[in-house]
């Protein structure tokens, strides 16, 4: 009986510590992960189906606490995991308009939706440039462009997807030597911009450049003058004081240097477009412009441009003026007359008769019809060097009467008549 009743209790024992594990496995099942796949095929599916810490560094149960009936769906909340003090990319609110949590990495940008607010968390600076810098790009959203997130190829349209060309020849690479995609109207050359692109758009000043650039040609590139484009201010037309220092020659310190100057044909002058010259002239041909103001004349009154159209050339006397006889021609001009200084007549001994006949032709007559030794001399001989100049009867002939003679007779033409119609 004693046997009976210990095996019996023994049983019981055993019987109740059954129920006790029974019911605790029934109270408390242990799930993996594996165990997913059972109910949400489609959903593990999505999370192994793609590379990301989704898949590589958490599983199932480390966002998904509890399930029911024993527990409730938890759908975590982003912030668990992506603090939004790490990055201000986390401060966004709606993560799950953009990234699906089994598989959060975007593939198309374009299934969404203003993008741009979340895209400049990361990126900034594209942001601030296209605030900046106002262009149709400002107003489009970042997927326009940015078909997937990265800059793999194909993951953006290039510009040529959307712009036409400048010229036929351009490539992507070309583009991006001037325009930077978020700021393309701001036209910031990179060492890349060569005067080929500049030619795309500006072809007649390229080619004006390319045949009378001159020592700009040989020493400069487009993008060494015009550092930037319009709209912008700064840097589009550069001062040429920027390379010619007044302090190595004076003329470089006239104003207004494109007043005579094309910066692309810097040599090909046409004054005669150009108003007040001489300034500009006088820094260089300082000689001329003092001459005109010492010996005043009409030429004085004239800027520079009315004989010299161009540079380096002039006009010749008879084109403004009428000869003093029909046979001159413009050499025998400058035997009595200085372009800057035509009112004083200065001449060399070589200076013919037949010169002074055209102002003077009575007494150049009377000489030739004279049979003294005048008749023989020139006109320079006795009118030495500058016109109304004249010697005195004495420098040659010196006295050669008595005293008496000379005391009564004092003027030698009251008996000789005139050096030109000398009578013995």
């Amino acid at each position: 009986m004693k046997i009976l009743l210990n095996y019996t209790l023994t049983g019981l024992a055993v019987l109740i510590l059954a129920a006790s594990v029974a019911n605790a496995a029934e109270a408390e099942p242990v799930l993996s992960d594996a165990d997913c796949i059972k109910c949400h095929d489609e959903l593990v599916r999505t999370v192994r189906g793609q590379e990301s810490a989704h898949r590589d560094d958490i599983g199932c149960l480390d966002c998904h606490k509890s399930h029911p009936p024993d527990g409730v769906a938890v759908i975590p909340r982003c912030g668990m995991c992506h603090d939004p003090a790490d990055m201000k990319h986390f401060t966004l609110q709606g993560c799950k308009r953009c990234h699906n949590p089994h598989a959060p990495v975007i593939t198309d940008f374009t299934a969404l939706e203003d993008v741009a607010p979340g895209c400049v968390t990361c990126h900034p600076q594209p942001g601030r440039d296209m605030k900046e810098f106002p262009s149709a790009h400002s107003d489009q959203d970042c997927n326009n462009c940015h078909t997937g997130h990265g800059l793999k190829e194909g993951k953006y349209n290039t510009c040529l997807d959307c712009h036409e060309k400048h010229a036929d020849n351009l490539t992507l690479a070309d583009c991006l030597a001037c325009h930077g995609p978020h700021k393309p109207s701001a036209y910031i050359w990179t060492d890349k911009a060569t005067a080929s692109l500049c030619a795309a758009c500006h072809e007649d000043i390229a080619g004006k450049f390319e045949k009378e650039g001159g020592a700009h040609l040989d020493n400069l590139r487009c993008i060494e003058c015009h550092e930037k484009h319009p709209p912008n201010r700064d840097g589009v037309i550069p001062k040429c004081q920027k390379c010619h220092d007044p302090e190595e020659n004076r003329h470089f310190s006239a104003e207004d240097c494109t007043k005579c100057h094309d910066p692309h044909a810097p040599m090909d002058f046409d004054l005669s477009k150009v108003k007040d010259v001489k300034p500009a002239c006088a820094t260089c041909h300082s000689g001329p412009v003092e001459e005109m103001k010492s010996k005043p004349s009409k030429h004085s009154q004239l800027d520079c441009n009315a004989c010299h159209k161009v540079h380096g050339q002039y006009m010749e006397c008879l084109e403004c003026h009428k000869p003093h006889s029909e046979e001159m021609k413009y050499e025998d001009c400058l035997k009595c007359h200085k372009p800057h200084a035509p009112t004083l007549l200065e001449y060399g001994q070589d200076i013919s008769a037949g010169l002074c006949a055209a102002c003077h032709a009575d007494e150049v007559s009377q000489l030739a019809e004279n049979n003294t030794r005048h008749h023989e001399l020139g006109c320079a001989y006795c009118h030495r060097n500058r016109h109304k100049s004249m010697l005195a009867c004495e420098d040659c002939h010196g006295k050669p009467h008595n005293a008496e003679f000379h005391s009564r007779f004092e003027e030698c033409n009251e008996c000789h008549i005139s050096p030109h119609a000398l009578a013995r």
